[in-house]
């Protein structure tokens, strides 16, 4: 008896000299249906017999070791792994947004800020914006993507073009949809507006703040973000399948640069589906990562006249899904060329849950349909055990 407890004293003692939750971590029991959202995610696949994609997701249940399960292929004969990397696309608005948050708490900006007072004079974009309208959304910023030359995606597309913002906003931002505060409308051109203002204020590129701040402290050891960059090579990257040419062929896009990318909109995260849960865990569960009153503040949801046509509702760099999903959820989604991804937290359960998929935005229909089907899929297990 004596010896069980002096090992169990130990271990407690060397985790928390290593990490202050590891002790918790260390003597959590395995999720009792882990075997239910494995045979969960592998049955999504059987709808799509034509296509060797693969997914890797994860889920945080209090009270219970993280679970991770993955499915199918980075590419043929080439299955995906625990430990695989994927492009988690817009979800790097969620890390941007808390980065704003740390840095009004440190009085470096105020999100009432007009941007005027960090940036230049663009046209069709009213300098008199705050920075929490870029943040929710509410500046009636026109939305490059929905620009019909924006260089996204098809054979003429050169994705190792480094964009300035001053050709960006030149050549892709039209009129605005209304002006600031009258309604909430998505737009990836007011985090490209972020991403300046924070480099401004900093001094520092935002994928080094993002680091120092939160991927450092947290020991995201398997997240890589960059203006561009592909992560190092130490690191195992799932393979991203788009139609890239148009032709109606999924391609293989290992290879293809990332600096189009990173300099058309925000910044280029890559992670692991555990470490990403672990983020979304940390900062709504634990609330340990952002004060009270900053969390506080990106969750607020402001009042508009108008509301998104696509629907949901955006604070700081969150989305609530709740009229889209039924039941109440909150976090961020990506979608980039070759990936789509999800990272989502349901306050009524305290449940955190992440899935990543290899292929996104070229045919876009394919990734809704296989993000749909794992939503249902994942969330019929979770609640049937609630």
């Amino acid at each position: 008896m004596r010896t069980w407890f002096l090992v169990i004293f130990l271990l407690s003692f060397i985790c928390v000299l290593g990490n202050a939750s590891c002790t918790e971590q260390h003597f959590l029991s395995e999720l009792p249906y882990a075997k239910e959202l494995q045979e969960a995610i592998d049955q999504v696949w059987l709808a799509y017999p034509d296509y060797d994609l693969g997914v890797s997701a994860a889920i945080i249940v209090p009270g219970y070791e993280t679970w991770t399960g993955v499915s199918g292929y980075s590419q043929p004969n080439n299955p995906i792994t625990k430990d695989m990397l994927f492009d988690i696309g817009s979800i790097a608005k969620n890390f941007e947004a808390a980065l704003v948050l740390e840095l009004a708490e440190d009085d470096v900006l105020s999100l009432e800020d007009p941007i005027v007072k960090y940036l230049s004079s663009y046209p069709n974009i009213d300098g008199n914006i705050s920075i929490r309208q870029l943040l929710n959304h509410t500046s009636g910023v026109f939305n490059v993507f929905e620009h019909p030359d924006f260089p996204w995606v098809g054979p003429n597309v050169d994705y190792a073009k480094a964009w300035t913002v001053d050709e960006v906003i030149g050549n892709f931002v039209l009129e605005p949809y209304g002006p600031p505060g009258y309604a909430q409308h998505y737009s990836s051109t007011n985090y490209l507006l972020i991403t300046q203002i924070i480099e401004s204020v900093t001094g520092r590129a935002v994928p080094d703040e993002i680091r120092r701040y939160f991927l450092e402290p947290l020991k995201l050891n398997h997240t890589f973000v960059s203006m561009g960059e592909q992560p190092p090579a130490e690191y195992s990257v799932a393979h991203p399948w788009a139609d890239i040419d148009l032709d109606g062929q999924m391609d293989d896009l290992v290879g293809i640069p990332l600096t189009w990318k990173a300099t058309l909109t925000h910044p280029v995260m890559f992670s692991t589906a555990q470490d990403l849960v672990s983020w979304i865990n940390a900062l709504y569960h634990e609330e340990g990562v952002l004060s009270a009153h900053a969390l506080a503040e990106m969750l607020t949801y402001p009042e508009t006249k108008l509301h998104d046509p696509d629907g949901g509702k955006y604070g700081v760099g969150v989305i609530d899904f709740t009229d889209r999903l039924g039941t109440h959820a909150i976090g961020h989604g990506g979608s980039s060329l070759g990936y789509s991804a999800a990272a989502l937290y349901l306050p009524e359960y305290g449940i955190s849950v992440v899935w990543l998929i290899n292929t996104g935005e070229s045919p876009a229909e394919l990734a809704g349909q296989m993000m749909g089907h794992l939503w249902s899929s994942i969330s019929g297990v979770l609640v049937q055990h609630q």
